[in-house]
């Protein structure tokens, strides 16, 4: 959409724009906040004047046409200020209400959290090419064993459950979703490398062929390794990715998309205050034989791969179909000591229950135990899955609004154990209590189908209504020799459905200023842990409602998003004792209640350079009570100078601010009653971060090479280490274990474009 500017006439039309503008500088006084950006194509880039080249570099821009809060982290930005081989959740990181931690460095090992409003990783959804994707236990991603931030277009925060046509198995908390980039017409080849702190090294290749006359295609591959900030923490990765892209004629494009990715790292849990005090504030890890916390104890693999094959056509001028066929897989398999944590050797024991494993070949007293008082105890888990399924989108122009209906499937196979090892006798399985190594072995297999449909009725010129529906069937399967919490054989079934309706309306006030609101459903099935207990029961889905409303304004020289969110969060599950038994099993206990401001906003100073901000004021606390949800900041902001004229030099300055917020909230459940207990611990002040990149684009150098980028990024620049969140405690001491910030990182950026 191009940005026009006002004429400044008397019409009824020029004078609510007026007043709205009042309105806007009043919200921007009132939240602190700069303006906000335009959701724009690069080619739509070129044709707006002012904000054009501001927003294009900035962290985030606020799409125009939108009915709930959105933003758009643009290629851009991706490309010139996040490092190549960073995680996803390094892209996200400064967006509205968005709270994220990476304790090992900026985009280097897993995000330990990435929460949205409050809501925690498996309560949104993730989506790759606009494919929904997570764990088969509760939807959870393991961020770095994923693609890597250079083979990305641009990402898409959505702050909401979305209309009828938004699919996911979790739209409770909104959507984060990647786009992968689009195949170039011109042939090229971009060797790409980081260097920097913490010895980490990487290298990357990206071929485009060009348009061949038989299709399209780029394929890029990467490997990094890194030490890590974390003591002991090494890191090996490495990412391929490929794209193909065919015309059949004018209106039908077939698109072929694979990846693979392996990540080796060693598994960290956090740190006791002790051991932080003893050993660093990065230590994770230790390099000490005798304790479980050594680190050659707590190897873990990651592979990872996703395929689809994606046919558009538009029929008859009007009928636009889009089907897409895919399939992910994800493995875990690692062995760690029974608390990584742990550096005490007096901790150490293995015990056998059965006597004819005893390792040692001697004949222990105990015929039924026997215990090594100095052997390391630890486990090993493999946990893989892999989903196929289908997603069938149709648009029709019926010229007074866009009818969208279609079917999404998906159809997961899950494979998993755990169990004990003893480390020092080559990781030889131990034998428990109950006669076996495992604490649990299961395989389990869940269908979900989900039709949907969405009328965008342009009821005038400048109103949009548009009510949705969407049905979600969930069905789940589990059968194996050993259930978690019980060792006895597992077969357990379970069916969720949901009808999820939505509506929202869109006014444009006039070219550049609409206002919008939305009221939808939310729904989330429950995660494995409901049968992973000695009696399951029966429940009902977590589900919410979602009421938000908000305004975004494009303007000359600035841009700007402000809403207000109130989310009812109902069906919480917990778990319970059974009254008068040992047994335990999962209730329905209670709600939760969201709600909160957001604004976000950039200025173009001229020059070159724009300054950019957002903030938010979060509140998410237990219905019938003032305790916070756990890992829910009371507010989140980010504030930045940026400079770029799309060519030669570029820079940024980017601070994000962390709002105080527990680590722990307690929830239990009161067997009598059955009623909510909560309380928080392990509270958290603010924190804040600041992050420095820049870079110069130098142009062809000499014959052949079209680009040359030289670059440095700098993470944490004020090296703030404090702690930051909660890890549990330790198993053998009760005490806490913490994460603290990543301190201080440099790393420096080469980038060439050849032919």
């Amino acid at each position: 959409m191009k940005i026009t500017k006002q004429d400044g006439t008397g019409n009824a039309r020029a004078a609510r724009s007026r007043l709205f503008y009042s309105v806007a500088v009043s919200g921007l006084l009132a939240f602190g906040a700069a303006p906000a950006a335009d959701l724009s194509s690069p080619d739509t880039v070129e044709t707006v004047t002012v904000m054009g080249k501001a927003i294009f570099v900035a962290p985030s821009s606020v799409p125009t046409e939108i009915t709930q809060p959105t933003s758009v982290v643009q290629e851009g930005f991706i490309k010139d200020n996040i490092i190549p081989l960073a995680s996803f959740d390094d892209i996200v990181k400064f967006e509205p209400s968005v709270y994220d931690q990476s304790p090992n460095g900026p985009g280097l090992g897993k995000s330990e959290v990435l929460s949205i409003r409050g809501f925690q990783d498996g309560q949104y959804n993730v989506t790759f090419d606009g494919i929904p994707f997570g764990d088969a236990t509760d939807l959870h991603h393991t961020s770095s064993a994923l693609f890597i931030a250079h083979d990305l277009a641009d990402a898409e925060v959505d702050r909401g459950p979305g209309g009828g046509s938004t699919i996911g198995k979790a739209t409770f908390g909104g959507t984060i979703g990647f786009r992968s980039k689009t195949v170039d017409d011109r042939f090229s080849l971009n060797p790409y490398g980081t260097y920097g702190s913490f010895n980490t090294l990487a290298g990357g290749l990206e071929l485009n062929t060009g348009d061949t006359g038989y299709g399209r295609a780029f394929v890029d591959y990467q490997h990094e390794t890194t030490d890590g900030y974390l003591s002991n923490a090494a890191e090996r990765r490495t990412n391929a990715l490929g794209k193909y892209t065919l015309d059949l004629g004018d209106t039908t494009t077939i698109t072929v998309m694979g990846t693979e990715n392996h990540e080796f790292q060693y598994t960290t849990q956090g740190a006791t205050l002790a051991n932080m005090e003893k050993y660093g504030k990065n230590f994770a890890l230790s390099d000490d034989p005798t304790t479980q916390s050594y680190y050659k104890y707590n190897p873990s693999n990651y592979y990872s791969d996703f395929y689809y094959v994606d046919l558009k056509t538009t029929l008859f001028g009007k009928l636009a179909i889009d089907d897409k066929v895919y399939t992910d897989y994800f493995a875990h398999v690692y062995v760690e000591g029974k608390d990584a944590t742990d550096t005490n050797p007096a901790d150490n024991k293995v015990t056998y229950y059965t006597a004819g494993s005893y390792p040692t070949g001697n004949s222990p007293k105990d015929k039924t135990k026997a215990a090594l008082a100095n052997d390391i105890p630890g486990k090993a888990a493999n946990a893989r899955f892999r989903s196929w399924g289908n997603i069938l989108h149709a648009d029709y122009d019926l010229g007074f609004g866009t009818l969208q209906a279609g079917l999404w499937f998906d159809e997961q196979h899950d494979h998993r154990y755990s169990g004990t090892v003893d480390i020092s006798q080559g990781n030889a399985w131990v034998p428990g209590k109950y006669g076996t190594p495992y604490s649990y072995f299961y395989n389990s297999v869940s269908r979900t189908a989900q039709p949907f449909a969405e009328f965008d009725w342009n009821v005038t010129p400048e109103l949009t209504v548009t009510p949705g529906v969407k049905y979600t069937y969930f069905a789940r399967h589990a059968e194996g020799p050993v259930n978690k919490g019980s060792n006895a054989p597992l077969d357990f079934q379970d069916k969720y459905t949901s009808l999820q309706p939505s509506i929202s309306a869109r006014y444009a006030i006039d070219e550049s200023w609409n206002v919008y609101a939305q009221a939808a459903k939310g729904f989330l099935a429950p995660p494995v842990d409901v049968f992973q207990v000695s009696k399951p029961g029966t429940l009902k889905p977590e589900e919410t409602w979602n009421y938000q409303a908000g305004t975004t304004l494009h303007h000359d020289a600035f841009t700007f998003g402000l809403d207000a969110y109130y989310i009812d969060f109902s069906n919480y599950f917990a778990s319970i004792q059974i009254p008068g038994s040992l047994d335990s099993t999962f209730v329905n206990a209670g709600g939760a209640v969201y709600k909160g401001i957001e604004a976000e906003g950039q200025y173009a100073l001229g020059g070159g350079f724009s300054a950019y901000g957002n903030w938010s004021i979060n509140s998410a606390t237990y219905k019938g009570t003032s305790v916070s949800v756990a890992e829910s900041p009371a507010y989140t902001g980010s504030l930045g100078l940026l400079y770029d004229d799309l060519q030669g030099p570029y820079a940024s300055l980017i601070g994000k601010l962390i709002g105080p917020r527990y680590g722990d909230d307690g929830n239990a459940i009161d067997p009598a009653t059955a009623k909510l207990i909560a309380a928080n611990d392990y509270r958290f002040g603010s924190s804040f971060t600041l992050d420095l990149a820049a870079g110069y684009r130098f142009g062809a150098l000499v014959n052949q090479v079209n680009d040359f980028t030289l670059s440095v990024k700098v993470g944490n620049l004020l090296n703030n280490r404090q702690l930051v969140d909660f890890g549990g405690t330790q198993s053998a001491t009760d005490v806490p274990i913490y994460w603290r910030s990543a301190g201080r990182s440099v790393f420096v950026n080469l980038s060439v474009s050849l032919f």
